[in-house]
């Protein structure tokens, strides 16, 4: 494999796919053309703006987006949430993305939101009320509430909202968002990229 990590409380479904004790699962995808990215990793900005518009197109929205260190290799490190197709509920999909010249991995973590759901967001949106209401309209209110990082022009989608923050994932620990960072926080230690990756040219853009 192109990469290995400590396989430690998943179990494995098939090649390339895990599964753990809460119901979240790992996928290693190999990805052997070059990447589909619109700059060069040195330019963040246009990186996260177009990704947010990409994203809101296909009916989500980017949570996060920030260059890494992966075993050494600069890394994309996202999360984007998208709505599940056939109930109520989003699905939280936390990447690392290793790209190169002409090649590329991406592991990836896909957190669901199961039973009731909105608890996080209802407990959020009342203190926004409490702390942030007063004073606006209604329209003023909401796009304060919800709105879409690095380009808050951006329209459609599934802004990302104020129970968002990461201050909220102490509060609701097993909230699928929170699952999301925290996977992030602790697999990236244990990542190893196959010497014959870190070897391959690196991606300019």
């Amino acid at each position: 494999m192109s990469l290995r990590f400590d396989p430690a409380g998943w179990e494995q479904l098939k090649p390339g796919a895990f599964q753990n004790s809460d119901g979240d699962i790992a996928e290693l995808h190999v990805f052997d053309i070059p990447p589909d990215l619109t700059a060069p990793l040195e330019d963040l900005d246009k990186l996260r703006r177009d990704t947010v518009a990409r994203t809101a197109a296909s009916g989500g929205g980017l949570i996060e987006f920030d260059l890494v260190s992966l075993h050494g290799l600069p890394t994309i490190q996202q999360i984007v949430k998208l709505p599940l197709p056939d109930r109520p509920g989003v699905a939280y999909i936390a990447s690392f993305t290793l790209p190169r010249a002409d090649r590329s991995l991406v592991f990836k973590f896909l957190c669901i939101e199961q039973g009731v759901t909105g608890m996080r967001d209802a407990a959020a949106f009342d203190r926004f009320m409490a702390e942030h209401g007063k004073g606006r309209t209604p329209d003023e209110m909401m796009g304060y509430w919800a709105q879409h990082p690095y380009a808050p022009e951006v329209q459609g989608g599934l802004p990302r909202n104020w129970s968002e923050d990461p201050w909220w994932d102490q509060h609701f620990p097993q909230h699928p968002l929170s699952r999301a960072r925290r996977l992030l926080q602790t697999m990236a230690p244990t990542i190893e990229v196959h010497p014959a990756f870190h070897a391959a040219q690196p991606w300019r853009g």
